[in-house]
């Protein structure tokens, strides 16, 4: 995320997004009745008034700012959907519209709010602090199926599975096992750059086998690797791995990671009947009483007129906190718990 321009007394600041993380920042930093201002195409009123031609009109390039009514993150399109009413623009002022974001159309926008929350100006600051970490790809394989994901600040993007179509002894075939490995190497060429991290896991001698004909065949994509056992392949193994911090030992910090830690330990702490309690109204009460270290609440919950209170007494009472994402494991393991919890610095 780039900050081209900033102005907080006006309430404006225009940023570019560069990557799906970004996106992903956005989504959760743009609210309905804000005014979004970015490059747009709509149908011109002289094509609309048109009606000799026997062709479909097309759509023109222009600028349009919009007052949001709904926002929605399309995750595996890689997009941004800004619904909302024309108040800014060359044309049909008032008429609904949607404008399209993703992470590498190079088109600035620009975000006006009556108010700018604190906390949206930290995930900002976040955001731009973020661009220059490492993108992590995992490969997670046994010799059935591998699951090929990239670690992102917004959670773990699925990306493809593939199948090693053995049958019986057919999996003994150096044919059969080259073309599962070579599959996957495809697939790599398309999401991992070269001398990206690339993190390979899974059970048994799959993972090693799998590292050697990569060394030989592409090592252009194995010049930053590591190998590492789990329990379990597909998603399942991704996640183990990330709960065993090897993501910590490449990447100076990556949040997904971050927010795993703290929900893992705030739930070993409520096992243990530790310092740790959960719950909207049991967290405020917490927060009243200057007993919280971190305060731990999910995207959800911050859209909400109970999350910003919850948020705005966590900063009456210098508490910390982190937003947690509902998109992956850890953010759903806390939904499931009012999707709000608090590390104490003391038992109440």
């Amino acid at each position: 995320m780039k900050i081209i321009f900033k102005d907080l007394k006006h309430g404006e600041i225009k940023l570019l997004p560069e990557n799906l993380d970004d996106i992903w920042h956005l989504y959760n930093i743009i609210e309905i009745d804000d005014l979004v201002r970015a490059v747009t195409f709509r149908t011109t009123e002289d094509d609309k008034d048109d009606k000799i031609r026997s062709k479909k009109s097309e759509k023109k390039r222009m600028k349009l700012g919009i007052t949001v009514s709904e926002v929605k993150f399309h995750e595996f399109s890689d997009r941004l959907r800004i619904h909302g009413t024309i108040v800014e623009g060359p044309q049909d002022l008032g008429a609904y519209h949607t404008l399209n974001i993703t992470g590498d159309s190079m088109e600035p926008l620009s975000i006006v709010k009556k108010n700018w929350k604190y906390y949206q100006i930290k995930r900002i600051d976040e955001a731009v602090e973020q661009r220059n970490e490492p993108v992590v790809t995992f490969v997670s394989l046994d010799e059935d199926t591998a699951t090929i994901a990239v670690l992102r600040q917004s959670g773990i993007q699925y990306i493809a599975d593939v199948s090693s179509k053995r049958s019986g002894k057919m999996y003994d075939s150096p044919d059969t096992v080259n073309s599962y490995f070579s599959e996957i190497i495809s697939i790599l060429k398309t999401t991992s750059k070269t001398g990206a991290n690339l993190i390979v896991v899974g059970p048994g001698f799959t993972r090693e086998h799998f590292v050697k004909h990569g060394r030989e065949k592409n090592p252009e994509l194995f010049t930053k690797y590591y190998a590492h056992s789990t329990g379990h392949a597909s998603m399942n193994g991704i996640q183990e791995a990330i709960k065993t911090g090897i993501v910590k030992q490449i990447t100076q910090e990556n949040r997904v990671v971050f927010e795993t830690e703290q929900v893992e330990k705030l739930f070993e702490e409520i096992r243990k009947n530790g310092l740790a309690t959960y719950g909207p109204t049991e967290v405020e009460q917490a927060l009243n009483s200057g007993a919280v270290e971190r305060l731990l609440i999910t995207d959800k919950v911050v859209r909400t007129k109970k999350g910003e209170k919850i948020l705005d007494v966590a900063k009456q009472n210098n508490s910390s906190f982190t937003i947690i994402n509902t998109m992956h494991d850890a953010g759903k393991k806390i939904d499931g718990i009012g999707g709000v919890g608090a590390l104490l610095r003391f038992k109440i």
